[in-house]
């Protein structure tokens, strides 16, 4: 079983090495290769920079997921303990001392439901001692009140390790329906109260010292979010932000924590400051109510990342996504060492310093072609080590470059999409796939995106615009498509794409439009209201009845029916245009073919909006498939259910405008992929 281990170990650290002989060759990479990740959890430092933990699953019936820790300063990296977990999934780990780990796990367990015990999957945490692993304590196990209550079997989150207690955390856990502050021990896992939350409580935020500063309630029913804030040693806490949010949205809150600073009394705070487009961080007095500094400001996007020293609360930089991501260091020493790791990574490349302990850095290394790879780098000594990739199958070789295109909409705004270009370059006979993404408070940027490099991988440019109604560029921005479904964001796609007919870079009789989620339902629009510019649509998990879906959060959730009315439109004022702006009522303009797409069990978009738009289709004689997956949720999560998706929106790109396109009387049934029986599935 060492040897195994070993394996395991070296296999990660060597990063790509393990797998030379069987990687793709160049330009060749393949839709196994895409696939293949590896189920690991992020590599995290211990507290003083010595310790690397890390989570690798094995496919062992006896191991199953295995907890790995380094000592980084044994020579030769040979002093490595390990442990396997079994059946027993790991969710995450992290460290409460330098020697104790937290790894969390999912299990099986009783909890109470009104008085009844349920046997449901639970979400635990467990100590280890990382010098003596085969006794572990679940934090806890003897507070009944929390260990067999339903509100806690999604785990519970660490808010302080407690630096100077390396015998306790701070963890916030439900009692009842109220979300208290505990102090934990972690070598008994015994637990006792140190601050009452109450039902409406959501986060926990403390100081250096693991005194509470900042608490967040969340009214549901109301859609509003309030920040409650008070000095150490007070008791009364101040309404400090009031505001109404979105769970469904990428959107950057008004007011959140950003972490504790270096000066008494005041801590670091993400904010749209009186009422500012952007977010930007801001050092915020806990006594006066009032802001004390800027930190940072963008004049274009919203500043999404901050850095600050764990021991001392010393601000490092921050971070933000313009046209692709940018880390700026304040701190003089940092920055220097961060200039010479860009230097060494290169231009093309984003490096996010991704956690700091002692004189060591993780950092995560990320670009168009670079799939994802963790490196240590240690600063006494100026190393740069790999430790794992999140893709070993895709090296730099077989992926595809991704341009920043700047163009302006019909009306004359400024607008960003990116390009990944196909091996063969751009040109009038390029055939074109339009990726608009979902949300639509989300956004793309200049990285790695494996949908967009496999279509190019199989001679597709692919585009992907930042639509009016995107996240990342400000609430102004975001709020520009409010109201604009199928509207003014489906011109801003149309636009992009007749921009890149007019530039002579792809074919205007070859380009296709698809998407997930409200990407899904802007494919579908696109091929009603468009049907001389797209050939073919792709529309997976879509909204298809702008109406039913209104509809559907006002009796599920108050808080998604308040944001949806907002952004889409109130049936009871806007019903005429949400009806018209709803692919289920357009089908008969929709003459190209047409691919569906969803999961039965989709909770956020329901499965009939597809079904009923796969019989919109058929009452009018269209051209579609309709594809169901069974038991998928909204982002079909497993692997299988990704393969046949790329393979059957590849077989039809490749029939409609790619290499096979005039050779089938019909899109759909000759020789159509479908679901692989078991059989051929197994090895």
């Amino acid at each position: 079983m060492r040897s195994f281990f070993t394996f395991v170990l070296v296999c990660l650290v060597a990063c790509n090495a393990s797998a030379q002989d069987d990687l793709p060759a160049y330009g060749q990479a393949e839709l196994e290769d895409f696939l293949d990740i590896p189920e690991v959890t992020r590599p995290v430092l211990s507290p003083n920079g010595r310790y690397l933990a890390f989570m690798v699953h094995t496919d062992h019936a006896e191991n199953g997921d295995v907890l790995v820790i380094r000592d980084l300063d044994s020579p030769d990296n040979s002093n490595v303990s390990q442990t396997g977990f079994g059946r027993l999934p790991i969710i995450n780990i992290g460290w409460a001392s330098d020697d104790r780990v937290l790894v969390t796990l999912l299990r099986r367990g009783l909890v109470r439901v009104r008085g009844v015990p349920v046997d449901v999957p639970s979400i635990r945490t467990v100590s280890y001692d990382r010098r003596d692993m085969s006794s572990p304590t679940v934090l806890f196990e003897e507070e009944r009140r929390v260990f067999d209550n339903l509100y806690n079997a999604y785990g519970n989150e660490l808010v302080n390790i407690l630096p100077d207690d390396p015998e306790h955390i701070l963890m916030a856990a439900y009692r009842g329906d109220s979300l208290d502050l505990w102090r934990v021990n972690t070598e008994t896992g015994t637990a006792d109260v140190i601050e009452d939350g109450n039902s409406h409580t959501r986060q926990w935020y403390t100081n250096g010292d693991g005194v509470a500063v900042m608490r967040v309630d969340v009214n549901y029913r109301g859609r509003r979010v309030e920040v409650f804030t008070r000095q150490p040693g007070e008791r009364r806490w101040r309404r400090t932000a009031q505001f109404r949010t979105n769970e469904l949205s990428d959107r950057a809150s008004e007011f959140a924590w950003g972490g504790i600073s270096d000066q008494p009394g005041q801590i670091y705070v993400f904010s749209r400051r009186d009422g500012s487009d952007r977010r930007g961080i801001y050092l915020y007095d806990l006594a006066e109510g009032t802001y004390v500094q800027t930190m940072a400001e963008h004049d274009r996007v919203d500043i999404s990342h901050i850095m600050v020293n764990p021991q001392n609360g010393a601000y490092l930089g921050y971070a933000f996504t313009d046209d692709r991501f940018e880390v700026e260091i304040t701190d003089p020493d940092l920055r220097r060492h961060y200039r010479g790791l860009r230097n060494f990574f290169g231009d093309d490349v984003s490096v996010l310093p991704a956690s700091f302990a002692g004189e060591r850095m993780i950092l995560y290394v990320t670009g168009p072609r670079e799939a994802g790879v963790y490196y240590l780098y240690d600063r006494a000594s100026g190393s740069v080590d790999p430790l794992m990739t999140l893709r070993p199958r895709l090296p730099p070789d077989v992926l595809h470059d991704v341009e920043i295109v700047r163009y302006q909409a019909s009306d004359g705004v400024p607008l960003t999409a990116y390009l990944t270009i196909p091996r063969r370059g751009m040109g009038p006979d390029t055939p074109l796939i339009l990726l608009p993404h979902g949300g639509p408070e989300r956004r793309d940027d200049y990285g790695f995106d494996f949908i967009a490099q496999y279509y190019a991988s199989r001679g597709y440019a692919v585009l992907q615009p930042n639509f009016r109604g995107s996240s990342g560029y400000g609430s102004d921005f975001a709020e520009s498509g409010y109201g604009r479904w199928g509207e003014r964001m489906q011109l801003d796609l149309d636009d992009a794409v007749q921009v890149m007919i007019d530039q002579r870079r792809v074919a205007f009789d070859r380009i296709c439009i698809a998407g997930f989620s409200y990407g899904g339902y802007a494919a579908l629009m696109g091929g009603a209201t468009r049907p001389d510019l797209y050939q073919c649509v792709f529309a997976g998990a879509a909204v298809t009845d702008l109406l039913g879906f209104v509809d559907y959060w006002q009796r599920n959730n108050e808080n998604a029916y308040a944001y949806w009315t907002t952004a889409i439109g109130n049936p009871r004022t806007d019903r005429d245009r949400m009806y018209w702006a709803s692919p289920i009522h357009l089908a008969d303009r929709m003459t190209m073919p047409v691919l569906l797409a969803h999961g039965t069990d989709d909770s956020v978009v329901p499965f009939d909006h597809t079904e009923r738009m796969a019989e919109a289709l058929a009452e009018v004689g269209g051209d579609y498939f309709f594809q169901t997956y069974s038991d998928a949720g909204h982002s079909f999560e497993e692997d299988g259910n990704w393969r046949l998706l790329l393979t059957q929106t590849t077989a039809m790109f490749d029939r409609v405008i790619g290499p096979d396109r005039g050779q089938y009387d019909s899109i759909f049934l000759e020789d159509w992929p479908g679901p692989m029986d078991e059989a051929a599935e197994e090895p």
